[in-house]
């Protein structure tokens, strides 16, 4: 699960946190991706097989980031969470190996051979397919009244993550709570805003 969840490699986010330019990062980084995403096509292509399965989403799912951090990205935010936790574990396992030696990643046919296993490429074929709102983030506003709720448990039926907002605090935790029991609290974030203001 580990090539599937996390890809061969992450994209490392040039960033001196001593001097810190978050400008020259966001002017870069749409390059950034597209070079990742050259590389993943490259990668594909130099260890693909003749069986092998159709190249799967060439984007970057880690981003490691210099002195601030790593920030996963996926269709929703558990599959982005336990990416993340993967990733922690690798890392966990480098500086173990990095004690006693230097780490060594597996050679990139090893790793497409894994990533690209056609059992683990039956086991993706069996999951379901996504929802039409899937990796989409609504916003509801009133989320706490009845028809913000309601609007809120159709979209998350729907796969959308959803951000419930409403003014009053104690009905948001009320919406928040029921409505993260039933979809889970990956998919529900509650925020207190004012929209008249």
């Amino acid at each position: 699960d580990h090539f599937l969840r996390t890809k061969i490699r992450p994209l490392v986010i040039e960033f001196d946190p001593a001097k810190p330019d978050i400008d020259a990062v966001i002017a870069r980084l749409a390059d950034d991706i597209a070079e990742y995403r050259v590389g993943y096509q490259a990668y594909y292509d130099a260890c693909k097989h003749a069986d092998s399965p159709a190249i799967r989403d060439p984007n970057a799912v880690v981003y490691l980031m210099p002195g601030v951090g790593m920030f996963t990205f996926a269709g929703d935010k558990a599959t982005a969470r336990i990416s993340g936790e993967f990733y922690v574990n690798a890392i966990n396992v480098m500086r173990s190996a990095s004690t006693v030696s230097s780490y060594v990643g597996l050679p990139a046919q090893e790793a497409f051979d894994i990533e690209y296993w056609q059992l683990e490429e039956a086991k993706l074929q069996r999951l379901p397919k996504p929802k039409a709102l899937a990796g989409q983030i609504a916003l509801v506003t009133g989320g706490a009244g009845g028809i913000g709720r309601a609007t809120a448990n159709r979209l998350l039926r729907e796969g959308a993550c959803v951000v419930l907002a409403d003014i009053d605090e104690a009905a948001l935790a009320s919406a928040n709570d029921e409505l993260s029991k039933t979809f889970g609290r990956d998919f529900v974030r509650p925020v207190r805003i004012d929209v008249t203001s």
